[in-house]
């Protein structure tokens, strides 16, 4: 995709290629120089909860005060307000290398890009005067606080509640859980975005209001008040991202104000939560990138047996385990899906850009649509196959890849958690099935069917690899249409198949989807072949890779289409005894 022409388009014509090549190689320095050497020690360290307050691994304060002085907290964020004012696809590419080098770390700004998208879309001019600024350069923090004890995804059964004191301001009081970067010591002051209700709401998520709650009140000569307004109660003991605070918050009569109107909460909650949920597929493609390059590396040097075609390196004792076929699918594995998953949300940040720039209200809701549509398919799918080229890249290691030292079973226990937080896989296949295809007004499935549809007739009969992709994907782009197809049909006979098929109708989807973007890649990287510009090898390489998907990914499209197509009965009829644990 061609992205300056795209800035140009969108008027901002100070985003050139000098200018995006300067950042992301500053980006790369401060990845590489500073967030990255306290990756593995943030996990040997991991936060501490003493008394109310939080405490981080000590080389983040200073990593924190380097990210925020060089601007890349606000770096897409409004100029009014202290941000750069570059387009969301820039700060998302910058973002990427960060999440790559530490993703617990990164995950404290980022709660706090949420926190601001969702001020600067349902915020009064009052609040965003008020709040923006210091959010935007990193003096403050945000989070979003959703889940109870009892209930996470279900959130019309939260128990928070919201009194009006009748002055503007709002006492809150309940407990949340799960909550990322609720309490740390990396800025001054947090503030919590909190779904509660207010006395005689309606049932369920039509009664639930969205307010603001700051860990320190403000105080009317500007400073703030040194007790705390929401309490950490607990410190979560993870599994993975030991170094990102995951805090229990109770709200005791805390001082909060109402964002945008009461009753409306969820719809404008969901600001925050597609944000982090766009910010959670990116951590797919981080963690398979890492994953990739470490195993690449290890590969290059560890030797192994012969390969069973005979020596590769007859001068050693031992051939170079990448020299091994099977060594090399997970290394191309952990590739394809790190480059295919990075062009996949570089062009849902584009339409991002376009939806921040329009001035056109019906233009705007159906890039709105376009992009509503994708996100559970980004954030399911690339976390998912980001788990995979974790776990196949540790086994490039061998046994050395599951002690600590060499970074592997870091990154399967970080990458995990992805998979879980922000609506887990099950309830964005549900979202994707449900609302985005079989409940959809508006046929988003279908515009997008067209998209690939159009890419791939336009090479259909292409000779070598590119035809060969084109033929493929036009092939599966024909049979998601039908899958789809008989999964309205199903649904209408039994409403089962629903719930039984989301999952895999999501993984097929994903697996095109991806497929789509790799082969737009590879066009791209042909016409620079022709053209006599690939003196490196790099645009050969995309093509290698993409010819890796389309040959040794891609036909999972088929496997999941076969099962979400299949009888929901085995699952919804079998005999009670069949999941119960029977004393012998």
């Amino acid at each position: 995709m061609d992205m300056y022409t795209h800035y140009e388009k969108l008027g901002a014509n100070d985003v050139n290629k000098e200018l995006v090549d300067t950042l992301l190689e500053e980006a790369a320095k401060l990845s590489s120089s500073v967030l990255f050497p306290c990756y593995l020690s943030g996990d040997d360290e991991p936060c501490k909860l003493t008394g109310e307050s939080v405490s981080t691994p000590k080389a983040f304060k200073e990593a924190y005060k380097q990210m925020s002085e060089g601007g890349w907290i606000g770096i897409s964020n409004p100029t009014e307000f202290g941000g750069q004012g570059l387009p969301s696809s820039v700060g998302v590419a910058a973002r990427e290398m960060m999440a790559t080098a530490n993703w617990p770390f990164i995950m404290y700004p980022g709660l706090s890009a949420g926190c601001v998208q969702t001020l600067l879309t349902w915020g009064s001019d009052a609040q965003k005067k008020e709040y923006l600024p210091k959010l935007v350069e990193g003096t403050w923090s945000g989070t979003m606080c959703l889940t109870e004890p009892h209930c996470g995804t279900d959130l019309g059964q939260i128990k928070t509640k919201a009194k009006d004191n009748g002055d503007g301001t709002y006492n809150l009081s309940g407990t949340k859980i799960f909550i990322s970067a609720g309490d740390h010591d990396l800025t001054e002051n947090i503030i919590h975005i909190v779904l509660a209700k207010l006395p005689g709401a309606p049932e369920g998520t039509k009664g639930i209001s969205l307010f603001l709650v700051p860990r320190h009140v403000k105080k009317a000569d500007g400073s703030l008040e040194s007790k705390k307004n929401v309490l950490c109660t607990g410190l979560e003991v993870k599994m993975g991202i030991k170094a990102s605070a995951t805090c229990q918050m109770t709200f005791d009569n805390s001082v909060g104000y109402l964002i945008g109107k009461e009753n409306e909460g969820m719809k404008e909650m969901f600001t925050f939560m597609n944000t982090a949920r766009m910010g959670t597929a990116l951590q797919g493609v981080a963690h398979s990138e890492l994953a990739y390059q470490n195993a690449l590396e290890y590969a290059q040097e560890r030797t192994s047996m012969r390969t069973v075609s005979g020596a590769k390196n007859p001068e050693k004792t031992a051939d170079f385990i990448i020299d091994h076929a099977a060594v090399r699918h997970n290394i191309l594995f952990a590739k394809s899906i790190a480059e295919g998953g990075r062009c996949f949300l570089t062009d849902m940040a584009r339409i991002q850009d376009k939806i921040e720039r329009a001035t056109d209200a019906k233009v705007a809701k159906k890039l709105d649509s376009e992009l509503g549509f994708l996100t559970p398919i980004a954030k399911a799918f690339l976390t998912e196959l980001g788990t995979e080229a974790s776990l196949l890249s540790q086994t490039v290691y061998g046994g050395h890849g599951y002690i600590k030292g060499n970074g592997m079973e870091q990154i399967v226990r970080d990458c995990r958690i992805s998979t879980l937080y922000e609506g887990t896989t099950i309830i964005q296949s549900l979202d994707l099935i449900a609302r985005k295809v079989l409940l959809s007004k508006v046929d988003e499935a279908g515009a997008f069917g067209s998209k690939v549809n159009t890419l791939a007739k336009s090479n259909l009969f292409g000779s070598g690899a590119i035809g060969t992709m084109s033929r493929s994907l036009w092939m599966t782009q024909k049979a998601w249409r039908v899958l789809i197809t008989r999964l309205k049909v199903s649904a209408l006979k039994d409403k089962e198949t629903v719930s039984a098929s989301a999952v895999d109708f999501l993984m097929a989807t994903g697996y095109m989807v991806v497929a789509y973007y790799w082969l737009r890649m590879a066009v791209a990287a042909k016409k620079k072949i022709d053209a006599g510009a690939d003196t490196d090898g790099f645009y050969q390489a995309k093509i290698d890779t993409a010819t890796f998907y389309f040959e040794r990914v891609l036909p999972r499209f088929s496997a999941h289409a076969s099962t979400a197509t299949s009888s929901a009965s085995v699952l919804s009829k079998v005999h009670p005894a069949t999941l119960q644990l029977l004393e012998e």
